[in-house]
């Protein structure tokens, strides 16, 4: 009986060793490739030299203009660093969004734009730009627009949930269903204005991690570590998920309600990340995908592993977008989605049904 207890306390430690590790190599990895991200650009910079003006940054060290130390300085710090942050954000919102959503609906093919977030996103910044309307007004007239215009569809499925008992088909075809709706009102919108405000729309619909500022990482840092400390308590309970829903009842969990609270603060996370840097695909689909299949379907690790590998996969991106010698800035929303297709043909292809 000893010999039985130790062996199952040795195979419960590698279990939850090999996550650890996991977690743990994805992490530093981010932190490598964010030094990384920091050389790439227009003007090409060492590793060493960024990590040296990193430091001395850090440490208030100030350079004189006449110095062309102090314009890498300014490139760094003042675009570099903030793109390069948000990136591991958004990676990290979007990941953990699509890992809670796969998991709350019990569908493989859900992700964070499922319930329409996107669609109403880009309905608020095609307002904003065509008609000149916004809920607020000032540099971020935009992306408040885009903000409140992503949690109508939400607002709507969970006005609507009592109709159809809130399961997790009816509740994706209704956010289908509402995505539908707000882009054809904005196809209506895009067809009366002009070829500039249309290219512009267009940018922020591929996504693109262009012309960020340290002002967008306070409300997109909040939102994505509130969402996080309100998931991560949670895991036990979306493990509960996978079961049928009358066995998850017997156990206690009100489905219902505990779905559309993963519904309402996954859209949030979502929501506010879009708002900044448009439409990017793939990352809340393919990351939960590629995690699963690596460390199983336990929440408790997987959504750390999905929050370590997403803002890594992201980041990736980000610098191979910017790497790549074109006349035309590639948006990072179309090498997530260049990357992510046939990731995901591959993984439908050699689906383990286990995970499910």
């Amino acid at each position: 009986m000893e010999s039985e207890k130790q062996r199952m306390k040795e195979e419960y430690s590698k279990y939850t060793g090999r996550k650890l590790v996991f977690i743990a190599v994805c992490a530093v990895l981010v932190f490598f490739m964010f030094f990384v991200s920091l050389c790439v650009g227009t003007r090409d910079l060492s590793v060493s030299d960024v990590f040296t003006l990193f430091i001395d940054h850090i440490k208030g060290v100030t350079y004189d203009e006449s110095d062309p130390v102090w314009f890498n300085d300014r490139i760094i710090w003042n675009y570099r660093v903030p793109r390069a942050v948000f990136a591991i954000v958004a990676g990290i919102a979007l990941a953990v969004a699509g890992s809670v959503m796969q998991s709350s609906m019990k569908n493989p093919l859900a992700d964070p734009y499922t319930t329409g977030v996107s669609s109403g996103a880009l309905f608020g910044v095609a307002v904003a730009m065509t008609m000149g309307f916004s809920v607020a007004s000032g540099s971020l007239a935009v992306t408040i627009n885009a903000i409140v215009f992503a949690l109508v569809p939400i607002a709507l499925i969970v006005l609507m949930a009592p109709m159809f008992r809130k399961s997790p088909s009816t509740l994706i075809l209704s956010g289908v269903a509402v995505s539908y709706l707000f882009s054809s009102m904005t196809s209506l919108l895009l067809v009366t204005t002009d070829s500039a405000t249309l290219s512009m729309v267009y940018t922020w619909q591929v996504g693109t991690l262009s012309d960020l500022t340290w002002d967008v990482l306070p409300l997109s840092v909040a939102s994505t570590l509130a969402g996080v400390v309100i998931i991560m308590p949670l895991a036990n309970r979306l493990n509960l998920m996978s079961l049928d829903d009358k066995d998850a009842k017997s156990l206690g969990l009100d489905i219902e309600k505990f779905r559309v609270l993963c519904l309402v603060v996954l859209s949030v996370m979502t929501a506010v990340v879009i708002s900044y840097v448009g439409i990017i695909g793939f990352v809340g689909l393919i990351i939960p995908h590629i995690v699963r299949l690596i460390l199983g379907s336990d929440n408790k690790y997987l959504i750390p592993a999905a929050a370590s590998f997403g803002a890594l996969f992201l980041l990736g991106c980000d610098i191979v977008s910017r790497s790549v010698d074109l006349s035309a800035t590639i948006p990072v929303g179309v090498i997530t989605s260049f990357i992510g297709a046939p990731i995901f043909l591959y993984l439908i292809i050699r689906q383990k049904n286990a995970v499910w």
